[in-house]
């Protein structure tokens, strides 16, 4: 019987599996540190849009129908509220 050859230093070279998990952990923190704030920040702190011109003195139409629709008596009353909490 001959003897068998231990070979010494030699390992098994990584699966697959696990390049591609590392790969995947590594992109995962890069996406996580570096492009998510960037994203979020794109997304939070847009400018507005570029009004739209109207002749001077017209009031300009809300945009997207969320402005206010106060009649003059609302207004009045709602700029003395202002003035009393801001203490003016």
């Amino acid at each position: 019987m001959a003897k068998r050859r231990r070979r010494r230093g030699k390992r098994k070279r990584p699966s697959l599996i696990l390049i591609a998990a590392l790969m995947v952990l590594a992109a995962g923190f890069i996406t996580r540190r570096v492009l998510a704030p960037r994203a979020m920040r794109f997304l939070t702190h847009r400018s507005a849009p570029a009004p739209e011109h109207t002749a001077i003195g017209q009031p300009q139409p809300a945009a997207r129908g969320a402005g206010e629709n106060l009649t003059d008596s609302d207004r009045r009353a709602l700029d003395e509220v202002v003035r009393q909490r801001s203490g003016r």
